[in-house]
């Protein structure tokens, strides 16, 4: 089974690292795969910034009643454990195929504090663990608008594939856990 991404086969499995340029172009390569998603009858969760809350329901019109939201941010720092426990759980419950994106611009607009950053990391890696345990696919939103070096290259390194300007690009820089 495989699902499409801006005109791209994804297998099964795939965490994706999104480079983008702004909220135009996040929500054009979001949208459509949420919505390809939740027309096949796939459970679909997006985590959006604070100030984003309730937007790609509404761009997804009679289907955004099906999407699930969640927030990355719980306090000052990503509790990245408690994130994947629901996830998990919420995918086992589903028992269908899970499409879940997450726009990781809060990041960029909090603090950079170290602890902050370590708890990405090792989200972004057990993330990717958890892809694989699950019939899920997984788009994580970086746009490189808002985020510097300090992110961009410890995010590559957790990421199998790459997107950037309408590529998918297996990566060499990719680290197992």
């Amino acid at each position: 089974m495989s699902a499409a991404f801006d005109g791209v086969e994804l297998e099964m499995h795939s965490h994706l690292c999104v480079f983008h340029r702004g909220r135009a172009e996040r929500d054009d390569l979001l949208i459509p795969f949420l919505s390809d998603g939740l027309r096949r009858g796939e459970a679909c969760q997006y985590f959006a910034v604070a100030e984003e809350e309730g937007d790609a329901k509404r761009r997804l019109g009679d289907l955004g009643s099906q999407l699930r939201e969640g927030r990355y941010q719980r306090g000052d720092v990503l509790d990245g454990d408690a994130i994947l426990a629901e996830l998990d759980e919420w995918s086992q419950t589903e028992g269908t195929t899970c499409r879940v994106a997450g726009d990781m611009g809060w990041v960029g607009r909090s603090p950079r504090r170290r602890e902050q950053l370590d708890a990405l990391f090792r989200y972004e890696v057990n993330a990717g663990l958890w892809v694989n345990r699950r019939q899920v696919y997984a788009l994580c939103f970086y746009d490189l608008d808002v985020f510097d070096g300090d992110v961009i290259v410890p995010m590559v390194k957790t990421h199998p594939q790459i997107w950037m300007t309408g590529v998918l690009v297996d990566n060499p820089y990719h680290q197992q856990p």
